[in-house]
C-alpha cells in the first residue's frame, strides 16, 4: 500500500514510518514549506491512504497562530486533498480534545483546555466536515512516550536528580502509551484493518498515578527517588511569580500532573486492538535510548 505520511520526520511520525515500512508498505514522506503548508510538489501523484502525524506541541513561547497553522491548517489542507481524491485519511489527534478528565470516551463532549488542544479540536471538526465518515479515522493516543521522544525528557531528567515535586500526593491518574503501540494503531487503521473509520482512543495497558509513574521511571533509571508533595496552593503562588518561579513548578506540570486525564480504550479493545508494551518495558527501552543518545 502506498502511504502518504505527513510528519514522517517527527517522533510519532518516524515511529509510524518504520512500522509501515517493516510491514511492507511504501512510505511517501511529505516535505513542507517554512510556513507549514503542503507543497504541491510534495503531494504524490497517487497514494492509497494519507496519515497525518504532523503537529506542534503547546510548549512555552509558541503562539496560537503557530499552533493553528500546524495543528489545524495543515490537517485541513490534507483533508481537502484526500476528499478531492476519494482517498482515506488517518489523523492523529489528542485526548486533550475531551479535556482533563479520567476515563474520557470517544463520545465525551469536546472540552479542550489549552491552545494546543483547541487547535486539535478544530482540526477534528474540520476534517469531519470535509471528509465522509467512511474516509476518516481519528486516533487519540494518550500520553505517548518512547525512544525518540524529547518532549518528556525533562521528566526523566528531573527523576534522575533524585527528587520529584508532586501535585499534592501525586494521585492524579494517567495512561502512558508506548510509541510502538501508537504505530501499531496506525497499521490497524489502514484500509481493511481492525480499526476502521471513526474515532478511537489509543492507550497503554495500565492506568497509573503520577506518583507510580515517576517511581517506575526511577526504577528504569536505577536511581533512588524522593517524591515531594507540593500543595496546590504552592503551585498557585509559584505560577503567580511568572518567570521567577522554579521550572519544576510550572503551569503545564500543574495541569498535566494535577488532574486525572486518561482515556477509556474499551472501544478499541472490543475491536480487537490491544496495547502490547507495558510501562516497565516501555520505560526501560526509553531510558536506554536516552542514554545511547547522551541525553540522560
Amino acid at each position: 500500500m502506498r502511504v502518504f505520511l505527513v510528519g514522517a520526520g517527527g517522533f510519532i511520525g518516524g515511529e509510524a514510518a518504520r512500522a509501515l515500512e517493516a510491514a511492507g508498505h511504501e512510505v511517501l514522506p511529505h516535505r513542507r514549506s517554512d510556513s507549514g503548508d503542503l507543497l504541491p510538489s510534495s503531494v504524490p501523484e497517487s497514494f492509497d491512504v494519507a496519515v497525518n502525524a504532523a503537529g506542534r506541541l503547546g510548549v512555552p513561547g509558541i503562539s496560537r497562530d503557530e499552533l493553528r497553522a500546524a495543528n489545524t491548517g495543515l490537517p485541513a489542507m490534507l483533508g481537502h486533498e484526500c476528499a478531492s481524491r476519494g482517498v482515506p485519511m488517518i489523523h492523529l489527534s489528542t485526548p486533550g480534545v475531551a479535556g482533563l478528565i479520567g476515563g474520557s470516551r470517544e463520545d465525551s463532549p469536546p472540552a479542550p483546555w489549552g491552545a494546543y488542544e483547541e487547535s486539535k479540536a478544530e482540526a477534528e471538526s474540520i476534517l469531519q466536515s470535509v471528509l465522509p465518515p467512511e474516509l476518516l479515522t481519528i486516533l487519540r493516543p494518550d500520553f505517548v512516550y518512547g525512544p525518540g521522544d524529547r518532549h518528556k525528557l525533562s521528566l526523566f531528567r528531573q527523576v534522575r536528580r533524585g527528587w520529584f515535586p508532586l501535585v499534592g500526593l501525586g494521585g492524579a491518574k494517567l495512561r502512558p502509551t508506548f510509541a510502538g503501540d501508537v504505530s501499531r494503531a496506525v497499521l490497524a487503521s489502514l484500509p481493511g484493518g481492525i480499526l476502521g473509520p471513526g474515532l478511537w482512543n489509543i492507550g497503554g495497558p495500565e492506568v497509573v498515578s503520577v506518583a507510580e509513574l515517576v517511581r517506575a521511571v526511577a526504577a528504569a533509571e536505577g536511581v533512588r527517588l524522593a517524591t515531594i508533595p507540593v500543595p496546590r496552593v504552592i503551585f498557585g503562588i509559584a505560577l503567580a511569580l511568572g518567570p521567577l518561579a522554579p521550572r519544576q513548578l510550572s503551569r503545564s506540570r500543574l495541569q498535566l500532573f494535577g488532574k486525572d486525564h486518561w482515556v477509556d480504550i474499551a472501544r478499541a479493545s472490543d475491536a480487537g486492538f490491544h496495547p502490547e508494551t507495558g510501562l516497565a518495558d516501555g520505560l526501560s527501552r526509553t531510558v536506554s535510548w536516552y542514554k545511547s543518545e547522551g541525553l540522560l
